[in-house]
């Protein structure tokens, strides 16, 4: 039997709860991580977002963890860890297909959005094959000398007033952990929520609805050359960057397809579904649905006529889930544990690095139970309050899936708030308790609550003045001159950073 005796025990190796014990172990702890599967482990492509390299670069400055801080740009990513696959992501691409018509640009901009993230690829974002970045943090974790138990399958956990009793299993043996604070890292594992009875929050309250459809691929033609191939060099002219290097969004009849592409050759492509439009068919594989979705859009069946998945597909039911609490006065729950809603706009990494700042904050300057409680609550209403924020931004994007051009406009809330607080992040004006996207601004949320109510019902005929009057109510936080009749949709990165409001 493997005993132990700790302050922490975080259950779940993905990067965010690997840094977090690794935070813990540098600031003096005894941790313990336990993870029941092994690494490296097929986890779904995500993107970084420059909001979230603003957060990885500050837990590698405060904390002193040097080797992380290169993963905060694909420039030093690429040329430190070639070994570690990443791809190469300047911004966000999206466009709108039509059933049974092949994809063809058109000159005002009506079905393509393309926004800058960065102003040239050694500085961009990163796609992150997180089976490789997993494995690789959890190795830095060990060096640091955390204790790491994989293949360790959680049993019977009870909870008292001296903290955490967690029994479980592995093939050596049976594993007893005692520990004063528990984070459950486990996403889906349900772990805690399981062990305290924690309510979900009825799917009937969340906005988005969705269920999903993926693997990994190689053979996925790029989407700039398909375009200019069929349509001509002037298809892509107009775009500020090459439109395959980034978080590249297919837009379908209730859904969208997201492609990422990794530097090896292998691609992340799946299809978020409205399961209202798209149910699930019982007596249709996963392979099926798949081709039968890409047959119906001419162009997107042309990008993956040479495709071949190279692991199997992985079909889901609804995706969306929140728990009623994520946080408690010795607990608590990582973002992606506490609720899931879409990969739409990339929210994952930087939610789960915000809350890894926020909880290695609270153990760096709470040392007694009744100070780590007011701050574990808080964390709790900051969590929750992020997670139903990010459905009011997700679900009336999804809203408006069938009027791209007020959809366009619609997403400019979720670009101008992660601007404005790339910015505080910049010049170091975000209090370091900042929540995700402007969540705790009332007066940016009340102007998006407004924008959002008459967004569901603009008909596309209004587009163009729908814009406008966006424009003019965000103007205040609106930094990169988003919603510009002028651009056609299409944003450059603004160089030498951004000004002030006002300024």
């Amino acid at each position: 039997m493997t005993r132990f005796d700790c302050d922490l025990v975080v259950l779940g190796s993905g990067f965010g709860g690997t840094l977090l014990a690794t935070i813990a172990r540098k600031l003096g702890y005894s941790v313990v991580l336990l993870e029941r599967d092994r690494h490296p482990r097929f986890a779904i492509g995500e993107s970084s977002t420059p909001l979230s390299n603003y957060k990885l670069a500050q837990l590698a400055d405060h904390i002193g963890l040097d080797w992380l801080r290169p993963f905060a740009r694909y420039g030093t990513w690429t040329a430190t860890h070639p070994e570690i696959t990443r791809g190469l992501k300047r911004g966000f691409s999206f466009f709108r297909h039509e059933r049974s018509r092949p994809f063809a640009p058109r000159n005002d901009g009506s079905n393509a959005l393309l926004v800058a993230a960065s102003p040239n690829d050694l500085d961009s974002d990163t796609h992150w094959l997180r089976s490789e970045f997993d494995a690789h943090v959890v190795a830095k974790a060990v060096e640091s000398g955390v204790p790491y138990l994989d293949e360790c399958e959680a049993g019977q956990i009870r909870h008292d007033a001296r903290g955490w009793e967690l029994h479980g299993t592995r093939p050596d043996g049976e594993v007893r952990v005692h520990a004063k604070l528990l984070v459950d890292a486990t996403g889906t594992g349900r772990v805690l929520a399981d062990a305290l009875a924690i309510p979900s929050v009825d799917p009937a309250d969340l906005r988005v609805r969705s269920r999903a459809i993926y693997s990994h691929f190689t053979g996925v033609a790029r989407w700039q050359d398909l375009l200019e191939n069929e349509c001509g060099p002037a298809a892509t002219a107009a775009h500020p960057y090459r439109c395959d290097d980034a978080a590249l969004h297919q837009i379908i009849d209730g859904g969208w397809m997201w492609i990422l592409r990794f530097d090896n050759g292998i691609t992340s492509v799946g299809f978020s579904l409205d399961p209202n439009v798209h149910p699930l068919r019982p007596d249709e594989t996963a392979d099926e649905e798949w081709r039968r979705l890409l047959a119906a859009y001419p162009s997107l069946a042309r990008q993956f006529a040479r495709a071949e998945p190279v692991r199997p597909f992985v079909r889901t039911g609804r995706l969306q889930r929140r728990f009623a609490q994520a946080a408690g006065p010795d607990w608590a729950m990582l973002p992606h544990t506490a609720g899931f809603l879409d990969a739409w706009l990339s929210p994952g990494i930087a939610q789960t690095l915000f809350a890894v700042n926020r909880l290695g904050r609270v153990l760096a300057d709470e040392r007694t139970d009744r100070g780590r409680e007011r701050r574990f609550l808080e964390y709790d209403q900051t969590v929750r309050r992020e997670l139903a924020w990010v459905d009011e931004i997700t679900g009336t994007c999804f809203d408006c899936f069938d009027r791209f051009p007020v959809l366009a406009t619609v997403a400019m809330v979720y670009f101008v708030a992660a601007i404005y607080c790339e910015e505080r992040e910049r010049t170091g004006e975000a209090g370091a308790d900042a929540a995700f996207l402007l969540a705790d601004h009332p007066e940016f949320r009340e102007i998006a609550d407004r924008i959002f109510r008459t967004a569901r019902r603009v008909p596309v005929r209004d587009a163009a003045a729908f814009m406008g009057d966006v424009r003019k109510q965000i103007s205040p936080y609106n930094l990169a001159g988003l919603c510009d009749p002028a651009r056609y949709n299409m944003y450059p990165f603004v160089a030498g950073g951004f000004a002030p409001p006002g300024g």
